[in-house]
Protein backbone atom coordinates (compact mmCIF):
# COMPACT_ATOMS: atom_id res chain seq x y z
CA UNK A 1 0.00 0.00 0.00
CA UNK A 2 1.35 3.42 -0.88
CA UNK A 3 0.16 6.99 -0.51
CA UNK A 4 1.45 10.26 -1.89
CA UNK A 5 2.39 13.12 0.41
CA UNK A 6 3.56 15.37 -2.40
CA UNK A 7 4.33 15.02 -6.09
CA UNK A 8 7.81 13.67 -5.46
CA UNK A 9 7.30 11.82 -2.12
CA UNK A 10 5.74 8.37 -1.91
CA UNK A 11 5.24 6.62 1.43
CA UNK A 12 5.14 2.83 1.23
CA UNK A 13 3.58 0.92 4.10
CA UNK A 14 5.00 -2.51 4.75
CA UNK A 15 1.97 -4.65 5.53
CA UNK A 16 2.95 -8.17 6.55
CA UNK A 17 1.40 -10.95 4.57
CA UNK A 18 -0.97 -13.02 6.65
CA UNK A 19 -1.70 -16.55 5.61
CA UNK A 20 -4.15 -17.46 8.37
CA UNK A 21 -6.94 -15.90 6.30
CA UNK A 22 -6.12 -18.46 3.59
CA UNK A 23 -5.98 -21.30 6.12
CA UNK A 24 -2.21 -21.62 5.63
CA UNK A 25 0.17 -21.74 8.57
CA UNK A 26 3.93 -21.34 8.66
CA UNK A 27 6.16 -23.98 10.23
CA UNK A 28 6.56 -21.72 13.26
CA UNK A 29 2.78 -21.33 13.69
CA UNK A 30 2.26 -25.10 13.39
CA UNK A 31 5.00 -25.73 15.97
CA UNK A 32 3.37 -23.32 18.42
CA UNK A 33 -0.08 -24.84 17.95
CA UNK A 34 1.19 -28.40 18.35
CA UNK A 35 3.58 -27.55 21.20
CA UNK A 36 6.51 -28.99 19.27
CA UNK A 37 9.75 -27.56 17.90
CA UNK A 38 9.98 -26.14 14.39
CA UNK A 39 12.48 -28.86 13.54
CA UNK A 40 9.97 -31.55 14.55
CA UNK A 41 7.36 -30.00 12.27
CA UNK A 42 9.89 -29.94 9.40
CA UNK A 43 10.64 -33.64 10.01
CA UNK A 44 6.92 -34.39 9.85
CA UNK A 45 6.75 -32.57 6.53
CA UNK A 46 9.88 -34.18 5.05
CA UNK A 47 8.75 -37.65 6.10
CA UNK A 48 5.33 -37.13 4.49
CA UNK A 49 3.41 -37.31 7.76
CA UNK A 50 2.23 -33.72 7.43
CA UNK A 51 1.26 -32.38 4.00
CA UNK A 52 2.71 -28.98 3.14
CA UNK A 53 3.40 -26.80 0.17
CA UNK A 54 6.24 -24.48 -0.58
CA UNK A 55 5.59 -20.88 -1.54
CA UNK A 56 8.85 -19.21 -2.44
CA UNK A 57 11.33 -20.59 0.06
CA UNK A 58 8.86 -21.07 2.91
CA UNK A 59 6.78 -24.12 3.82
CA UNK A 60 3.07 -23.75 4.59
CA UNK A 61 0.63 -26.22 6.11
CA UNK A 62 -3.14 -26.04 5.77
CA UNK A 63 -4.74 -25.66 9.18
CA UNK A 64 -7.08 -28.58 8.48
CA UNK A 65 -4.08 -30.90 8.09
CA UNK A 66 -2.85 -30.37 11.67
CA UNK A 67 -2.82 -33.42 13.94
CA UNK A 68 -5.57 -33.88 16.50
CA UNK A 69 -7.44 -30.84 17.74
CA UNK A 70 -4.60 -28.43 16.99
CA UNK A 71 -6.42 -27.26 13.87
CA UNK A 72 -9.29 -25.89 15.91
CA UNK A 73 -8.00 -24.87 19.31
CA UNK A 74 -4.21 -25.05 19.16
CA UNK A 75 -3.98 -27.81 21.76
CA UNK A 76 -2.96 -31.39 21.09
CA UNK A 77 -3.11 -34.43 23.27
CA UNK A 78 -0.29 -36.92 23.56
CA UNK A 79 -2.16 -39.11 21.05
CA UNK A 80 -1.87 -36.98 17.92
CA UNK A 81 -2.52 -37.94 14.32
CA UNK A 82 1.21 -38.44 13.88
CA UNK A 83 1.88 -42.15 14.26
CA UNK A 84 4.86 -43.28 16.35
CA UNK A 85 7.78 -44.85 14.51
CA UNK A 86 7.77 -47.97 16.70
CA UNK A 87 5.17 -49.81 18.68
CA UNK A 88 5.84 -50.65 22.33
CA UNK A 89 7.27 -54.12 21.66
CA UNK A 90 9.67 -52.83 18.99
CA UNK A 91 10.87 -50.05 21.30
CA UNK A 92 11.45 -52.48 24.18
CA UNK A 93 13.35 -54.88 21.89
CA UNK A 94 15.55 -52.01 20.71
CA UNK A 95 16.24 -50.93 24.29
CA UNK A 96 17.23 -54.48 25.22
CA UNK A 97 19.66 -54.64 22.27
CA UNK A 98 21.12 -51.26 23.25
CA UNK A 99 21.56 -52.41 26.84
CA UNK A 100 23.31 -55.63 25.73
CA UNK A 101 25.64 -53.54 23.55
CA UNK A 102 26.36 -51.17 26.46
CA UNK A 103 27.21 -54.12 28.72
CA UNK A 104 29.56 -55.64 26.11
CA UNK A 105 31.38 -52.32 25.68
CA UNK A 106 31.68 -51.88 29.44
CA UNK A 107 33.06 -55.39 29.81
CA UNK A 108 35.57 -54.87 27.00
CA UNK A 109 36.68 -51.28 27.68
CA UNK A 110 35.61 -50.49 31.25
CA UNK A 111 34.09 -47.30 32.58
CA UNK A 112 34.29 -44.21 30.37
CA UNK A 113 33.54 -40.79 31.82
CA UNK A 114 31.98 -38.87 28.92
CA UNK A 115 31.73 -35.61 30.88
CA UNK A 116 35.45 -35.73 31.70
CA UNK A 117 36.29 -36.37 28.05
CA UNK A 118 34.21 -33.36 26.97
CA UNK A 119 35.85 -31.14 29.59
CA UNK A 120 39.31 -32.32 28.51
CA UNK A 121 38.48 -31.66 24.87
CA UNK A 122 37.22 -28.14 25.67
CA UNK A 123 40.28 -27.35 27.78
CA UNK A 124 42.63 -28.36 25.00
CA UNK A 125 41.14 -25.85 22.54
Amino acid sequence: MASRLADDVVVVYNIPMTTEDDGLLTVREVARRCHRSEETVRRWIWSGKLPARKLGNQLFVESGDLPGSAATDGITSSESAIEPLYDREQALAWLKRADRFRRRMFKKYGYFDVAAAVRESRDSH
